[in-house]
């Protein structure tokens, strides 16, 4: 395997020198001086302060490129389409608190809507275009918008749900082609104000509602305020060495996930950067596109970097612009971030932990730190605690947040509520939220230990540790030896009962080349760093692992299978 540090002598450290100045210098420089303009504490921000900075800073900048359509958008050009569409939604009598349920792809219809609510006070729901029909009557209902904003993708049921919903939605917006009676044509809202907007719009108030993967059950609607929402791609700037004015991505992560929408959108406006939207993820389009518009970022789940890395298209790529790579969502096997780092060379590599309630408190993997080089080859490791952001690890059974554990202790991560990134709640849910947040400290949920230097390593969820016969099982860890295997392409373990020791770890594994059992079963034998017990008992071959759309494996539905 390739590790990290070896790419410390090779074309990553020509990026950081170019122009005779080293990649670190520059974007401390340029990212100080970016918040010394903004001239207001981090937690007075609100969205549109956010925008209005980009668009009075740089108005002729390209803030959209639309890959599909070749449609661009300046950032004044996107003030004042975002203008017309928010004077439209208030004549419609949408305003502060309101919702406004949006479910397209990602497509420039999507950020335009999301704008121009933040405009008025209104709150922006993005959710998953691909959910059933009965997880769409969910969000709606749940959520309650005064409008809905769709898309091609979920025409046929909305048209179907509709009549039916307990929801009285007064309007509708829709990009298809085909639009019925009942909805706008997005393509027919106004392109000038249709009258003035005298809307206060403050920090605390909501800014978006974002519904959680569900990976454990029903989803949760997580409110994000202004200061959040605009703390985040703020403080996601200074953790990935960001430029002032330079940067470009393309938007393959959903924008009704945090990384879409804070780590990539608002980051690049904060920046006044490039966004390249993608309707569909196609491996070939995004590996264009770095080539094309000197793409110079790419923050994607792991699944996003096997399919391009895995392209054809990869070999003939000149990825001499990317500098920044981060993945997050779930770990990424040592293997493929060595093909990863091969391909794209980046000048800083980030193994992002988050959620969405709290956005990236963990996770710089340094390149041009040797010293952090060979730990980054562990996917579980995520780094020191970010800027401005403060965690601990207490007892996962006592559920204190005082119960602080010393170093090398399992126990579950907390993160503190005076974070600026932090959530404000759930939506309509007082009680999830009191479960979740007690004196200070947000609950994850994700069990973790400190190295003795301060760094974190997540060991797997809470709920997914499997006792067997008294002893803890973490699921990331062994899952981790798994992956080392060299026909291995990925694995997921959980717990399956058994008569004598209550529950047994169970394989779930898909082959990049012919294995059996035994040798999977020789193999954790023989590893040094796995105790005979935590080895699995029983593997299942499969063709793929559930998965949510960041990338994270759906244990319930391996659960469910051994159930039926």
């Amino acid at each position: 395997m390739l590790a990290l540090s070896t790419h410390l002598e090779g074309r990553s450290v020509r990026k950081l020198n170019d122009c005779g100045e080293s990649y670190r210098e520059t974007s401390a420089i340029r990212t100080s001086a970016f918040m010394i303009e903004q001239m207001q504490p981090l937690e007075s921000w609100t969205v549109p302060n956010l925008f209005e900075q980009a668009v009075s800073r740089t108005p002729e900048a390209t803030a959209i490129v639309d890959l599909e359509t070749g449609r661009e958008y300046t950032y004044a050009e996107l003030d004042a389409e975002t203008a017309a569409i928010a004077s439209w939604f208030a004549e419609q009598g949408i305003g502060k608190g309101d919702r406004v349920a949006i479910c397209l792809k990602n497509r420039p219809e999507h950020i335009l809507t999301v704008l121009a609510t933040q405009r008025i006070g209104a709150i922006a729901v993005p959710f998953n275009f691909r959910l059933a029909p009965e997880g769409i009557r969910y969000t709606l209902e749940h959520c309650r918008p005064a409008a809905f904003v769709y898309g091609p993708a979920v025409e046929a049921t909305v048209r179907t749900l509709r009549p039916d919903l307990d929801v009285p939605i007064e309007t509708y917006v829709t990009v298809a082609t085909d639009p019925p009676s009942f909805a706008t044509p997005f393509e027919r809202l106004p392109d000038e104000k249709v009258g003035e907007m005298d809307v206060r719009v403050d920090p605390e108030d909501t800014s978006v509602i974002l519904y959680s993967s569900g990976t454990t059950g029903r989803p949760k609607g997580i409110e994000i305020n202004h200061a959040a929402s605009a703390a985040r791609p703020v403080i996601n700037t200074i953790g990935q060495r960001f430029r002032l004015q330079t940067e470009c991505m393309v938007g393959v992560m959903p924008l009704y996930h945090t990384v879409g929408l804070h780590g990539v959108v608002l980051t690049m406006v904060a920046l006044s950067g490039t966004v390249l939207t993608l309707h569909d993820f196609e491996p070939e389009a995004v590996l264009d596109a770095i080539d094309e518009h000197g793409v110079t970022a790419l923050h994607e789940a792991p699944t996003i970097f096997r399919a391009l890395v895995d392209s054809p298209a990869c070999n003939r790529t000149d990825a001499e612009s990317i500098r920044v790579l981060t993945y997050s969502g779930a770990p990424m096997e040592s293997p493929l971030l060595s093909e990863v780092i091969d391909a794209f060379d980046p000048a800083f590599v980030s193994n992002q932990y988050g959620c969405t309630e709290a956005f990236g408190p963990l996770g710089q993997i340094d390149l041009q730190d040797p010293d952090t080089a060979e730990p980054a080859t562990d996917p579980t490791w995520t780094g020191p605690t970010n800027i401005m952001q403060q965690t601990r690890i207490v007892d996962s059974e006592r559920k204190d947040p005082d119960a602080v554990l010393e170093s090398g202790m399992h126990g579950e991560l907390l993160i503190s509520t005076a974070s600026p990134t932090i959530f404000s709640g759930y939506w309509n849910d007082s009680e999830e939220t009191e479960s979740a947040v007690r004196d200070g400290w947000f609950f994850t949920g994700d069990m973790a230990y400190r190295t003795p230097d301060g760094n974190t390593v997540i060991t797997g969820r809470v709920d997914d540790m499997i006792i067997s016969g008294g002893e803890n099982i973490y699921p990331a860890a062994l899952e981790d030896v798994l992956s080392a295997h060299p026909a291995v392409a990925s694995a997921a373990v959980v717990g399956t009962p058994d008569d004598r020791w209550g529950e047994v770890p169970k394989a779930y594994i898909v082959r990049a080349d012919p294995v059996t059992a035994d040798e999977l079963d020789e193999w954790c034998l023989n590893r040094p760093d796995l105790a005979e017990f935590k080895r699995p008992r029983e593997y299942e071959f499969v063709t793929n692992l559930p998965r949510n759309p960041s990338g994270k494996i759906k244990r319930y539905e391996l659960h469910d299978s051994d159930n039926e």
